[in-house]
């Protein structure tokens, strides 16, 4: 649910974003947009997965010096923030709050010198949630349908931001505590987990295509929700969670591609809806909730098919390999997301082929392969003439 406001003056001129500063008093934060020009814009909180204030404004360039993909860190109740043009027409400014809080103050400031920047300037005070949801609420007589609430909430549907590499986050299995599976010959999940995340970790970095996330780098254990969390507060872009298998068949080997299924979806649904349930917007939320469902479902379900056809070059695959499940690491309704089963421990040739660093660099490989084309398909035009660097053994 959102809360508006309009204010400023139009300026077509130099549309440009030139600084984003912060200040501190007490349990008060100011926020300050330079701009080049005077310009329209209107600042509304937003409660949902998380809590944001945004800033929308008409369509500009960024030109903030040294934060030349759009982010960048905040300060007081701003944990980061990132901007990003949603439509041909408009840009916005989302600062991630890192507790809810009110708009208490909003007005443009004319430039302080003469050539110096316009400042737009948004107080956002701490407050409780009640107060928060409350303050967020949307006026429907400034949206006359539910079409343009829809568009008034675009940010809703999840994006990630515009960079120069996509983040990838890497969850390995299991850990600390729980061992997960134990092999025939005494190995743990955990540790097969880990070694092929900081494997893959490594070969998806070489290509210089991506930045990439661990849910753990050592032997402990991550909650689900704290995996999970990586994948939100990074906005990724693909989710990969690592396992290995067991079956009561020592017979029974082979990779397979885990995504969402009916049950588990409909888990997510009521995890998006969840912080919605006592807002007016309920319906519109709702519309939301299912776009990005949708779009999350069919976008994990095309990298699953893709990351098979390359998982099949590097070992045996289980009879229809591509499987659904009610997973929890799979649950954010954002973010295209598999588990990756690498085989099985309780067969005595997947268990070799597990703990082989030259093994696990050629799956690994495969599955740099397989990130590469999801993207390529997309349509992303740096991956379109890409090809997987091919990575000295070590």
């Amino acid at each position: 649910m959102l809360g508006a406001a309009l204010l400023g003056s139009a300026g077509m001129a130099d549309q440009e974003v030139r600084d984003v500063r912060f200040g501190v008093d007490g349990a008060r934060t100011r926020v300050v947009i330079e701009t080049a020009e005077a310009v329209d814009f209107r600042a509304f909180t937003l409660d949902g997965l998380s809590d944001r204030l945004v800033v929308d404004l008409p369509d500009m360039d960024w030109s903030v010096s040294g934060l030349e993909a759009g982010e960048g860190v905040g300060h007081g109740l701003v944990d980061g923030f990132r901007f990003f043009n949603n439509s041909s027409a408009s840009s916005r400014v989302v600062f991630e709050l890192e507790h809810p809080a009110v708009i208490v103050g909003q007005f443009a400031l004319d430039p302080a010198e003469p050539g110096g920047n316009h400042r737009l300037v948004i107080d956002v005070e701490r407050s409780t949630e009640d107060t928060f949801q409350t303050a967020s609420g949307f006026s429907h007589t400034s949206a006359g349908s539910l079409d343009s609430l829809i568009m008034e909430r675009v940010e809703a549907v999840y994006v990630p931001p515009e960079r120069e590499r996509r983040v990838i986050v890497v969850d390995a299995g299991h850990g600390g505590h729980d061992p997960g599976t134990i092999g025939r010959s005494g190995t743990h999940e955990s540790d097969v987990t880990l070694e092929a995340a900081r494997e893959l970790r490594r070969q998806l970095e070489a290509t210089g295509r991506y930045e990439v996330l661990l849910t753990r780098d050592r032997d402990v254990y991550p909650s689900w929700e704290q995996r999970v969390g990586v994948m939100a507060d990074s906005r990724a872009d693909l989710f990969i969670s690592l396992h290995a298998d067991s079956s009561p068949s020592a017979n029974t080997r082979g990779a397979a591609v885990y995504t969402l299924n009916d049950r588990a979806e409909d888990r997510a649904r009521q995890r998006g809806r969840q912080n919605n349930a006592r807002t007016e917007l309920a319906e519109v939320n709702h519309i939301l909730l299912e776009l990005e469902l949708r779009e999350k479902r069919n976008q994990s379900s095309a990298f699953a098919e893709v990351l098979l056809e390359h998982l099949s070059g590097s070992g045996p695959l289980l009879s229809n390999p591509h499987r659904q499940a009610n997973l929890f690491v799979l649950l954010d309704p954002r973010v295209p997301a598999v588990l990756v089963e690498m085989g099985f421990l309780s067969n005595r040739t997947d268990e070799s082929n597990l703990t082989s660093a030259s093994s696990r660099r050629r799956q690994m490989a495969s599955i740099v392969s397989g990130i590469d084309d999801y993207f390529a398909n997309r349509g992303d035009d740096e991956f379109a003439d890409s090809d997987t660097i091919a990575l000295p053994a070590r």
